[in-house]
């Protein structure tokens, strides 16, 4: 990777890294990025991955093509940079082009992150945003809760996390949700989504008996909570659980807050596309910012 000439001197500080290509959707997700480190006083990274061709294949390239390819994400990471600059002047703003993978550039620098955050399409240097490929890599690997941005976020948020809840829920995202919500000073809504058991034959259980259910599946994620929750007296937190398909009913609960928090389990193979079926829709569908917590 190539750093200008600031960013070896914060290379060890907090920080939240972000990947940048040329479109509106990588901007956006800038301009998130730069008010979250603001509000979490840290520092912006900027990264630009140039994707150049193998040399083992039989593509060529022309000559100089590297040499332009760098100096144009040198030319892009200066407009980003002065553009968060312009929302934020007090933030201080590093940047690097990256002749590696974009997910293997950010998931990299993950290690030495707070947070990752990402568009969900792109092209250019990080070709591969489109979901499915840079974001879900990134969800599926960082070593840091990835945050997944969709476009333009609206001006005043409502001052609320929501939290998805699993049934014996790692308490990594929990304490992420909560940390969240106390440094923001912003409620904390935990969601469990279940789904009704089939009994024998295909058939549900009656509706008296999903009604116990709710409540016990109620009374469980209030347990779950408890021992991180006792850490953080001064949140405000409300629970439900709700029978339903999970990735819907977090979009809709999450529905112009500012953060909605889920779990996965941190990938230790070679890059690879693989969260579950639940952070694959939201991170496609949530207009919410998605931060992916992830569980070893």
């Amino acid at each position: 990777m190539t750093e200008n000439a600031t960013t070896r001197h914060v290379l060890t500080a907090e920080r939240i890294v972000v990947g940048i290509d040329s479109s509106d959707n990588a901007a956006s997700a800038a301009a998130w990025a730069a008010g979250e480190a603001v509000e979490r006083a840290l520092a912006l990274h900027l990264v630009h991955a140039l994707e150049l061709p193998g040399v083992m294949g039989a593509f060529v390239e022309p000559a100089g093509y590297a040499h332009a390819q760098h100096a144009a994400g040198e030319k892009l990471l200066a407009k980003i940079t002065d553009m968060v600059r312009e929302l934020h002047p007090t933030l201080a703003v590093t940047s690097e082009v990256s002749e590696i993978g974009a997910a293997e550039s950010l998931v990299e620098l993950s290690e030495s992150a707070k947070l990752v955050v990402t568009g969900t399409r792109g092209h250019g240097g990080f070709a591969g945003m489109l979901l499915g490929s840079v974001s879900l890599k990134v969800a599926a690997h960082a070593h840091c809760p990835a945050v997944v941005v969709r476009g333009e976020q609206p001006d005043e948020p409502l001052n609320e996390i929501v939290l998805g809840v699993e049934p014996d829920q790692a308490a990594a995202p929990i304490r992420f949700a909560f940390e969240t919500a106390a440094r923001f000073g912003a409620t904390l809504t935990a969601v469990r989504a279940w789904q009704p058991y089939p009994v024998y034959g295909g058939f549900y259980v009656a509706a008296e008996d999903l009604e116990a259910r709710g409540e016990a599946e109620k009374t469980d994620l209030i347990d779950q909570l408890k021992a991180v929750s006792e850490d953080y007296p001064d949140v405000k937190v409300s629970t439900d659980a709700v029978c339903g398909n999970p990735v819907p009913l977090l979009i809709c609960a999450a529905h112009g807050t500012r953060l909605l928090v889920v779990g996965s389990h941190h990938h230790h193979v070679p890059l690879s596309v693989g969260v579950g079926y639940v952070v694959q829709g939201l991170l496609a569908h949530c207009p919410t910012p998605v931060a992916v917590v992830p569980i070893d």
